[in-house]
């Protein structure tokens, strides 16, 4: 009887929550169209970022924060969907790790627009046939994605947001593991799981193919195939996982660009993205970290890349500590324009969850 009274408190919380999300549905469809007959954003990061920061604040520690993260993420997109649903470029094939990221940013609502190359997703931004481009730019074990990185140096599209996807290989096949007799995969998967392919499955062929989405589409039509892709392509092609978290580095994980034509307002925990060229003179570079340094800004990230138009000059990328509206970050961006032959300021935007 106890169990029975629990069970139904628990549905009448469930129809308040959903009355709840009716009714924040119908607001969201009203400030939809404010926006639109105003011209202003749907999509506003450091809005999000407030009141996922604001709720876990107010969270008692019985929920878990990932959780609500994911709710919320959810809850988002719906509210986004009601209004204008987002058009999300991504890396294709669909079930990409790109992709992944791409659904949890956006979420399911949103259309999701496969693109290949990945710098073809900054035309299908600047083009306007998607809102929102999602563009892998580091690997926390191979480094900077450099095409992308240097792509920023020729687009007019900020950067909105920033999203780190965890990166997890799975085996996949319709066969049990003693009956696989080929592995189909990326270079770079096949790399980042070679310890356990030589333990379990030394003897078994592996077959390189142009991406993880491509290689679950072998396993789910070959027979005797197993693929190593992620949990999404497992799902897309309906190839059940049977190995799970197959790669040697646990914590693997891809810094994803959320890239658009709009300039993103203050969160309270922003990170901005610039080129600088330094002039070329002894000491330039020490001189650029001395302006960091007296405006007490952290430079979270500094890559550098060849000018293009001499050889041996040098453009550098840098992520700073802040958003460009605090006063620090702004006194430093000028300081810099005065040091350097050129600065370019390629957005300010929320941090995303390590």
């Amino acid at each position: 009887m106890e169990l029975k009274k629990l069970r139904d408190q628990i549905n009448s919380i469930d129809d308040q929550l959903l009355n709840l999300l009716q009714e924040r549905a119908e607001i969201s469809k009203k400030i939809g169209s404010l926006k639109a007959d105003t011209g202003k954003e749907i999509y506003v990061p450091q809005r999000e970022y407030e009141i996922r920061n604001r709720l876990k604040t107010q969270n008692l520690g019985i929920y878990p924060k990932d959780a609500l993260d994911k709710i919320w993420t959810e809850i988002f997109a719906a509210s986004r969907a009601v209004q204008t649903p987002n058009r999300v470029a991504f890396l294709g094939p669909s079930g990409s790790f790109g992709h992944t990221a791409s659904l949890s940013f956006f979420g399911p609502f949103a259309e999701m627009i496969p693109i290949t190359p990945q710098i073809d997703i900054f035309t299908e931004v600047e083009t306007g046939r998607a809102d929102f481009g999602v563009v892998a730019i580091e690997n926390s074990v191979y480094g900077t994605v450099r095409d992308v990185l240097e792509r920023f140096q020729h687009t007019s599209m900020k950067i909105c947001a920033e999203i780190y996807q965890p990166i997890r290989h799975h085996l996949i096949s319709k066969f049990p593991l003693p009956e696989v007799q080929r592995v189909y995969s990326h270079s770079q998967p096949f790399a980042q799981c070679r310890m356990w392919l030589n333990k379990y499955m030394k003897s078994v062929e592996q077959v390189e193919v142009v991406s993880t989405s491509d290689a679950a589409q072998r396993a789910a039509d070959e027979p005797n195939a197993a693929a190593i892709a992620s949990k999404l392509a497992s799902e897309i092609y309906e190839v059940p996982v049977i190995a799970d978290s197959i790669m040697d580095e646990p914590n693997n994980t891809t810094r994803f660009f959320i890239i658009g034509d709009q300039i993103v307002g203050k969160s309270g925990n922003d990170c901005t993205s610039i080129f600088f060229a330094i002039k070329d003179k002894v000491g330039a570079l020490y001189e650029i970290l001395g302006v960091l340094v007296k405006y007490q800004l952290s430079l979270s990230y500094l890559q550098s890349l060849p000018s293009r138009t001499e050889p041996w000059e040098y453009i550098f990328f840098a992520d700073i500590d802040g958003h460009i509206d605090d006063d620090n970050v702004h006194s430093v961006v000028e300081q810099l324009e005065d040091l350097c032959q050129d600065v370019k300021i390629l957005g300010s935007y929320p941090r995303g969850a390590k």
